[in-house]
């Protein structure tokens, strides 16, 4: 017999889309008048900055988390799941972190091969962005999760 927690642990990443017309809609209508590319930029920091919560997620509890995808943006659903400040300090702090490695690495490459291009220091800028705006202290931002999670360590 296999022991139920176990099974838990093998669950795959699950992605919900709420509204996912409207979702579909306003991201089709960002891509088409994208001339410049800073909306497909920013899609790809934000999905960084999310990659580096799921995967402190998955290092510290053994299985995948369930994403939610709304008109307000992508986040993890943690409804259920225990969480002590360290853990929360750690799960909030994954994501700008990433956007800073993700900024670090970027400028670095560049400045190590001097092959420095404007797509390199956009997607810089906008990890920096994303990053440090999640860094707020306004509710919904990690700024506040990492802020409480402080408080109560």
């Amino acid at each position: 017999m296999i022991h139920p927690r176990s099974c838990r642990r093998r669950r795959s990443l699950r992605i919900r889309v709420r509204a996912p017309l409207a979702v579909l809609f306003i991201l089709c209508f960002a891509l088409a008048l994208d001339g410049a590319g800073l909306v497909r930029i920013s899609l790809l920091c934000a999905v960084l900055h999310e990659s580096g919560h799921v995967l402190m997620f998955r290092w510290q509890w053994g299985y995948w988390p369930d994403l939610q995808i709304s008109l307000g943006g992508v986040c993890l659903r943690l409804r259920g799941v225990p969480l002590t400040p360290q853990r929360e300090f750690l799960l909030a702090a994954a994501g700008p972190l990433c956007n800073l490695l993700a900024s670090c690495a970027v400028l670095g490459g560049m400045e190590l091969t001097g092959a420095c291009s404007y797509l390199g220091y956009w997607f810089a800028s906008v990890n920096l962005l994303v990053g440090g705006m999640n860094l707020l202290p306004l509710p919904g931002l990690d700024g506040a999760r990492m802020l409480r999670a402080f408080r109560y360590w």
